[in-house]
Formats: C-alpha cells, sequence, structure tokens
C-alpha cells in the first residue's frame, strides 16, 4: 500500500501533493493508499476526507471499529481498472 505524507504541509501544498500522488497511484494501478495527515486540528484530515468524497473513482475505507488504527492517516480505495489494463492503454 502506497503512503502519502502531507503531515506539516501548508494546505495548497498538501492539496497539491495529495493530487498528484492519487493520480500516480490510479496510474500505478494501485488499489489501496494511506495519507498521512496527522491529528493537528484536524485541518489536512477534512481536505483529504473532501477531495477523497469529490472523486468519483476514490471511496473511504471503512474501519472496523475493533481495531484502534493510526487516527492520523486515513485508507482510501481506488477504484480503477487493472494495472495491465492501464498499461495498455499507455501504448
Amino acid at each position: 500500500m502506497r503512503t502519502i505524507y502531507i503531515r506539516k504541509l501548508r494546505f495548497e501544498e498538501a492539496r497539491l501533493k495529495l493530487e498528484k500522488e492519487i493520480n500516480d497511484a490510479f496510474m500505478d494501478g494501485e488499489q489501496f493508499v494511506e495519507i498521512l495527515h496527522g491529528i493537528g486540528e484536524g485541518i489536512l484530515q477534512r481536505m483529504a476526507i473532501d477531495y477523497v468524497e469529490s472523486c468519483d473513482f476514490l471511496k473511504l475505507v471503512d474501519r472496523d471499529p475493533m481495531f484502534r488504527g493510526n487516527p492520523g492517516a486515513t485508507q482510501v480505495e481506488i477504484l480503477a481498472p487493472s494495472k495491465e489494463y492501464i498499461n495498455r492503454l499507455r501504448k
């Protein structure tokens, strides 16, 4: 699983990096990514969630309430075609 680090970045810088890394993961045929945004005031977390919800090819991964994951990270599923299909499109 690819990890996208936007923690400690300014809002616009984090937004641009998130978009680029998500697009790269999509083109590489990744199925899941983890966005590491930190806890803080929740500004980067809210931005990341809003971005994921605005894209029709992304879906937030529901966490199991019995499993305590990292509260400073959000897991995302990429609803994309297979890596082989994407490679055929690139040719």
